[in-house]
């Protein structure tokens, strides 16, 4: 029998003792619909907290969600990696787990992370270090699988250290296969937008996540949401949400952390995939002559030429890729646009 999936869904907008946020819960409760039907995760093995579900507290330090609703979950995950063990299953207690964060946040230093609770204040910053724990999780192999997504701001706390991991460090069993995927809406020391999505206030980042994983992030020719697609498609369209005024602050993020995914896929194809058609583009060299080349998914070379001419022409399924040529790479975007009379438009790439 399969180890199940689990997955942890998190979103805080009611902060009682600091400012509150609009559309934190939004984007949970978008992630964890998406989670429990495309994602195929059993709605028992999921943990969905959110402001709304918990009366408003007099004190904000009775404020929830807390830290020990989430603690109770990797508790229980624990406790399922004991009882398959005992089942002769190995120590894992499952094959993915799934974790997304929504909410304040802070980074105390470059390599870490953290989201507040609810009942967090200035004085007692109490926080789940997001980060750790998916690195706890990955490296003791207690999934095969661990994919983090948090859209908090990352701004600089320096006299705060996270708790760490309360489950003790164990070593994977010799010859699991483990593969990770971390995306943050902000880098270091960046703070994170909300805005207006049609009806809905929701995280720039959570927002663009969601148009990955519905299908914008597939690899063109396999279908496939993979982890190189995924990284690709936040990189480049997370900064199509803002403003102009919003590109110019050097306070707000625009381009999300994503660390060095393994490269696996997070959604298979849909039944019946058929490779996607191409469409034309033509890339023009500005010093024609080396050897030029194309990247798509996994950074896997999809196309090259010895000698580049001045104008490449060449056609290309949906998606995005990165050309490179003597030392310098572009990242474009075949979008499959057709003109009024149904023919493609050729898309124009310089480098």
């Amino acid at each position: 029998m399969p180890l199940a999936d689990r997955a942890l869904v998190v979103g805080i907008d009611r902060y009682p003792a600091i400012s509150a946020l609009f559309g934190a819960e939004n984007d949970a409760k978008a992630f964890h619909t998406w989670v429990t039907s495309s994602g195929q995760v059993d709605g028992r093995n999921t943990l969905l907290l959110t402001s709304s579900a918990f009366t408003a507290a007099t004190n904000a330090d009775e404020e929830r969600p807390a830290k020990e609703l989430i603690e109770r979950f990797f508790t229980d995950i624990d406790n399922a990696a004991e009882a398959n063990n005992q089942a002769g299953l190995g120590h894992q207690a499952g094959r993915r787990l799934w974790m997304f964060f929504s909410g304040h946040g802070f980074s105390p230093s470059l390599d870490k992370s953290a989201v507040l609770m609810a009942n967090a204040s200035l004085k007692r910053v109490h926080s789940v270090a997001s980060m750790l724990w998916a690195n706890r999780f990955y490296e003791g192999g207690w999934f095969d699988e661990v994919i983090l997504f948090q859209d908090a701001c990352r701004t600089r706390i320096d006299d705060v250290e996270l708790a760490p991991p309360f489950l003790r460090i164990k070593q994977a069993s010799l010859g699991q296969i483990r593969r990770r995927f971390y995306a943050f809406s902000a880098k270091d020391r960046l703070i994170s937008k909300e805005k207006m999505f049609e009806n809905d206030m929701r995280g720039v980042f959570s927002a663009t996540l969601m148009q990955g994983l519905k299908g914008d992030a597939r690899d063109p020719k396999t279908g496939a949401i993979t982890t190189a697609q995924l990284k690709l498609f936040l990189q480049d369209n997370m900064k199509k949400s803002l403003s102009p005024a919003e590109l110019d602050d050097d306070e707000i993020a625009k381009i999300p952390e994503v660390y060095d995914p393994d490269p696996f896929d997070i959604l298979a194809a849909p039944a019946g995939w058929n490779a996607a058609p191409t469409f034309p583009l033509a890339i023009a060299v500005g010093n024609p002559g080396g050897r030029i080349w194309i990247e798509g998914a996994a950074f896997a070379t999809v196309a090259s030429v010895k000698q580049a001419p001045p104008v490449w022409s060449l056609t290309l399924p949906r998606g995005f890729y990165r050309v490179r040529y003597g030392g310098a790479e572009v990242t474009f975007e075949v979008t499959g646009a057709l003109k009024a009379d149904g023919s493609p438009v050729i898309e124009d790439v310089s480098i």
